[in-house]
C-alpha cells in the first residue's frame, strides 16, 4: 500500500495579532465580501484539533505523518503528544503559509481556507497520497488504507447533483423580478463545488461531497496547476472566501472522474454535532461512542451552551482517553470553569 499523510488546516482566530489583521482587512474590503466569509466563528478553535490527532493515532496507525498548516501559529499543547510518547517527534509537522505560498503572488495574510487548500499540495515531503481535513473533524472508527485509497486511486464519498442553472428553484428565480439590485456574493459550498467541476471540464451533473476527510493525489493537482498556473494565481489572491473561487477538494475529485475511474461511495458516514439543538442528540452520541460511523465532526462548538460544550468534550475525551496526553485530559473543566473545554 502507498504511504499516506494527513494534512490539517488550523488557525487560532483568538490570537490578538490574527484578529486585528482580520478586522483591518475586513474594513478595507468594505462591502465586497460576504459576511459569512469574515464571521468570527469561521476562525475560532476550541481544541478540536487534539481530538483529530488522537483519532488518527487510534484509528489510522498506517498514517506516515500529519502536516498542520498554519500562518506561523502553533496549537499550544501540540508538543505534548510526542512528550507523552504517543507519537514520534517528527510525526506532527507544522507547515507555514510562507512555505505553501512560496513563489506565488498570494494575498498575505490570508483568511481564506479555499486559497490555503489550493496550495497544500506544495507542502515539502508530502506523500503522493494524502488526506485533507478540517480541524473540527475526527476519525470515529478503525480504518484501513483502503478506506481512503484503492489501487492507488482515491475513495470519494459524494452524490451526483444537477448544476445550479438546471435546478427548478434557480429557473423560477430568473422568472421573478428581483426584490433588490444586490448581486449574490455568498460563496456557498454547493457553488464552489460547481465552479471546481467546470474547471475540470465537467459541465453537466457534478459530484457533491460532504464535510469529511478527503483523499487526494499530489501529482494530479501538481500537473493541473502546472498547465493552468493562472488558475492557482487567481485562487490565492482572494484574502477572504469569494463566490468566484472553487473548492480545491472538488477540483481534485472531478479531475479524478475525468482522467481515471475513482471509487465513489454515496453513503454519508459522518456523525455530526452541530448548532441548532438544545442538547446533544442521543443518536449522534451513540454513533460516536459505538463507532457506528467512519468519521465525526463538531461544528462551531463555542456556539453551544457551556453545559453542552462540557458534554461534548467529555464524550470525546472519554473516547480518545488513551491517545490524549495527560496534559490535555487534565484541562477538562479547568479552562474557564464553565465550558469543560478539554484544551485550548
Amino acid at each position: 500500500m502507498p504511504e499516506i499523510d494527513f494534512v490539517i488546516a488550523w488557525v487560532d482566530g483568538a490570537d490578538p495579532a490574527h484578529a486585528e489583521a482580520r478586522r483591518r482587512f475586513k474594513l478595507a474590503a468594505g462591502g465586497n465580501i460576504h459576511s459569512g466569509a469574515t464571521a468570527d466563528a469561521r476562525f475560532r478553535e476550541n481544541g478540536e484539533i487534539y481530538y483529530l490527532i488522537a483519532s488518527i493515532l487510534k484509528y489510522a496507525p498506517f498514517v506516515r505523518r500529519v502536516h498542520i498548516v498554519t500562518d506561523n501559529q502553533k496549537p499550544a499543547l501540540l508538543d505534548s503528544f510526542a512528550a507523552s510518547r504517543l507519537c514520534a517527534p517528527d510525526f506532527l509537522k507544522l507547515v507555514s503559509h510562507d512555505v505553501i505560498f512560496h513563489g506565488l503572488d498570494a494575498a498575505r495574510p490570508t483568511f481564506n481556507s479555499l486559497a490555503i487548500e489550493a496550495a497544500i499540495w506544495r507542502i515539502p515531503d508530502l506523500a503522493e497520497h494524502f488526506v485533507y481535513c478540517n480541524d473540527d473533524m475526527f476519525l470515529n472508527a478503525p480504518l484501513t488504507e483502503e478506506d481512503f485509497f484503492r489501487e492507488g486511486r482515491p475513495v470519494i464519498r459524494g452524490i451526483m447533483m444537477k448544476p445550479n442553472r438546471r435546478r427548478l428553484r434557480t429557473m423560477l428565480r430568473k422568472l421573478l423580478p428581483r426584490s433588490s439590485g444586490r448581486k449574490n456574493i455568498r460563496p456557498k459550498y454547493r457553488i464552489v463545488q460547481e465552479n471546481a467541476a467546470r474547471l475540470a471540464g465537467v459541465t453537466e451533473n457534478f459530484l457533491h461531497v460532504h464535510h469529511h476527510p478527503h483523499a487526494l493525489r499530489r501529482s494530479l493537482l501538481g500537473e493541473f496547476y502546472r498547465d493552468r498556473s493562472e488558475v492557482l494565481s487567481k485562487q490565492v489572491n482572494y484574502r477572504f472566501r469569494n463566490i468566484e473561487q472553487y473548492l480545491p477538494v472538488s477540483l481534485s475529485n472531478h479531475l479524478e472522474l475525468v482522467y481515471v475511474t475513482p471509487f465513489v461511495k454515496r453513503k454519508r458516514t459522518v456523525a455530526y454535532i452541530r448548532p441548532g439543538r438544545k442538547g446533544l442528540p442521543h443518536k449522534t452520541v451513540n454513533a460516536i461512542r459505538n463507532e457506528v460511523t467512519l468519521f465525526g465532526c463538531v461544528q462551531h462548538l463555542d456556539s453551544f451552551s457551556p453545559e453542552v460544550q462540557a458534554e461534548v468534550h467529555q464524550v470525546l475525551c472519554d473516547k480518545f482517553r488513551h491517545v490524549l496526553p495527560p496534559t490535555i485530559l487534565q484541562l477538562i473543566g479547568k479552562t474557564d470553569g464553565k465550558s469543560g473545554k478539554c484544551a485550548g
